[in-house]
Order: C-alpha cells, then structure tokens, then sequence
C-alpha cells in the first residue's frame, strides 16, 4: 500500500490525504521535516540521494527529513526520519536537538501556488551512522561554506530550509 501524505491548506492545516504519487505528481501542498544535523567539529551531515527517489534524484540534501505522513506528528516525523535516513536515534543522551519553527517553502521559487510547510529543526552530536539504501547512496559532512560553494547541487527545498535553521539557530543562541 502507498504512503498516504498529509495534505494542507495556505494556513497549514491539515484538509486531507493522497497517496505520495498523487501528491507529487498535482504538486499538491504537504508538511515536510528538515533536521540539520552537526557534527562536534561543526560540519553538518550531507546527504546523497539516490537515483530512486520520487524527487530531487541524485541530487544531494542538506538536511535529513522527508514528508510528513498522513494521522503523523511533525516530531514523530522527523525522528522518524533521522532514524530511518541515517541510523540517529535523536532522543539518546549523545544527540541535542531542538525545534525552531515552521517556515513556507514555495516550489519553484517563483510560482507560490506550490508549497509545503517545513519543520524545521538542529541536531548535533557525534553518533555512527547508518544509511538506508533505498534513500542515502552516501553522506558526507561539509561546513555551511563548502555547501554554499555547492548549491546547484542540491535539493532547492533543504537548501532553503538549511539557511533558515542556520538563522534561526543562531538567533536562539543554539548554534
């Protein structure tokens, strides 16, 4: 049976369901979970997608996450995601992570009747990690200087959500 994702309105509420093909396909407005994750040296994890995936394939991430399934919590969300990506189980003792917001992400950037709603969150610790290889093809950790070196690269959505966790970060004095 096909994931059912999370459907939402311009005021991020849920209205509905459809199956993950039809949301990619109508580009319908869904939620999303970024993590930035860091490394103790302040590298974050970078992943690579693989040739599979339903977006974005081959095209490197700057943040774990994925999209919010329907009936599932934004957190529920993005733990699950850290877990499933990359092997981090975030609520351990050796993982600090923190929540910091919502954020509108309109795709393509010029044309704002297509979105989704990011939650964003920072994670840091120094952790082993495991790839899941229907996903990840690999991962790397790079300064935020090196990824911006490398933007056409990337996935356009977790680089704008990277930015903003890195912004918001700052301001509340976690990173």
């Amino acid at each position: 049976m096909e994931e059912q994702v999370a459907i939402i309105n311009a005021d991020n509420e849920v209205v509905g369901s459809a199956p993950r093909s039809q949301m990619r396909r109508e580009h319908l407005p869904h939620r999303a979970s970024y993590i930035a994750f860091r490394n103790r040296e302040g590298r974050f994890l970078v992943e690579v997608r693989t040739l599979s995936k339903d977006y974005a394939p081959g095209r490197l991430d700057a943040c774990i996450g994925g999209v919010v399934q329907a009936g599932e919590d934004p957190l529920e969300s993005a733990l699950r995601e850290l877990f499933e990506e990359v092997g981090i189980e975030a609520e351990g003792a050796r993982v600090d992570f923190h929540f910091l917001g919502t954020q509108r992400i309109d795709y393509p950037r010029n044309d704002p009747k297509f979105f989704l709603f990011g939650y964003l969150f920072i994670a840091a610790g120094d952790v082993l990690t495991v790839c899941q290889s229907s996903e990840v093809s690999g991962i790397m950790y790079l300064t935020p200087e090196e990824m911006r070196a490398m933007a056409p690269n990337f996935a356009v959505d977790s680089v704008t959500a990277f930015e903003e966790i890195l912004r918001r970060a700052r301001e509340q004095g976690v990173l």
